[in-house]
């Protein structure tokens, strides 16, 4: 039963073949690794948090400089929580 391939054809298949498995065999160690996966799931939450409250932080300190009316309602405010701190005081 002759396949008309060479020792060396044969060979080379050989080794492809068990390129292949070695790497589904990490494959397959990787995704059974249930703590190395969570770690890195952690990680990416956190990242993601971190960009969110300094994206949140930029924007609340942007909306208060650049909206006048906002900025002017609460110095207001705080002016008259001064003035009637002042008054009480007589």
């Amino acid at each position: 039963m002759s396949t008309g391939r060479t020792e060396g054809e044969l060979r080379e298949d050989i080794e492809q073949t068990r390129q292949q498995l070695g790497q589904t065999a990490e494959a397959l160690a990787a995704k059974a690794d249930v703590k190395a996966r969570t770690k890195q799931k952690v990680s990416q939450v956190k990242e993601q948090a971190a960009a969110r409250a300094t994206q949140a932080r930029e924007q609340a300190a942007d909306g208060w400089l650049s909206n006048p009316s906002a900025l002017a309602a609460a110095a207001a405010v705080v002016f008259a929580g001064i003035a009637i701190m002042l008054w009480r005081r007589r």
